[in-house]
């Protein structure tokens, strides 16, 4: 894949890696170009770090996907790289927090609900790490992108020029490789490994196999170009 570096997010990373031979596949698609950030690592390893005992019903095939997602790190075949050492950094990351803090708050003014700004700012660390590297990416010219399910997080991270993909879009590419991955298989392995986390927004859910499937007229496909 033609990106100087491909931003993975810590609920994509752990869906993707319930399905071991597709991870490995997009890894063979994006070699060392995918990587995370040292926020995005220390969230999965976190989570593996979940006692058995600790796992509950509701994040067990999360903690699961994180195991997996270790091996990968640990092994090296997912790089970990650093905050950016410019000197805006750190006001940039205050500014993405904001952003992606708004979004919640918003989200829960229309349920109803109250927001713990703690557990916000917790919970989008690793997001707000992505953006910014992948934002400093762009800023020296570089070709990026984001690899998220995260709705706030692709509003947030196109905001700032960075281009996004989510699970699904992935996922199709491995249908327009020379050795493709067939069309109906992509699709009930996306549902799976997002039916109880890493969930993609309602307007971007593929709705039949027609999502994976190469598109190719000539040279171009709009899937994978």
């Amino acid at each position: 894949m033609d990106v100087d570096r491909a931003w993975g997010d810590t609920g994509l990373l752990c869906a993707l890696a319930r399905r071991p031979v597709l991870l490995d596949k997009i890894l063979d698609l994006y070699g060392a170009s995918l990587v995370v950030t040292q926020a995005v690592a220390a969230e999965i390893r976190r989570l593996s770090g979940t006692s058995e005992a600790q796992r509950t019903p509701h994040t067990r095939l999360l903690c699961s996907g994180a195991d997996a997602v270790v091996r990968y790190l640990d092994a090296g075949q997912i790089a970990e790289c650093p905050l950016p050492t410019a000197l805006d950094t750190f006001g940039k990351l205050d500014q993405v927090l904001r952003q992606l803090r708004g979004i919640d708050a918003a989200a829960a003014e229309r349920a109803g609900r109250t927001m713990d700004a703690v557990t916000s700012a917790h919970k989008h660390a690793g997001e707000t790490h992505s953006i910014v590297c992948a934002a400093r990416t762009v800023e020296l010219g570089g070709k990026t992108v984001l690899l998220t399910n995260d709705g706030g997080a692709i509003t947030v991270a196109e905001s700032h020029g960075v281009p996004c993909k989510d699970l699904g879009q992935l996922l199709a590419e491995l249908g327009c490789e020379a050795d493709p991955v067939d069309a109906a298989e992509l699709f009930n392995s996306f549902n799976q490994v997002t039916r109880t986390f890493a969930t993609v927004p309602a307007r971007r859910q593929p709705t039949d196999a027609s999502a994976f499937r190469c598109l190719k007229h000539g040279d171009i496909c709009r899937l994978c170009s």
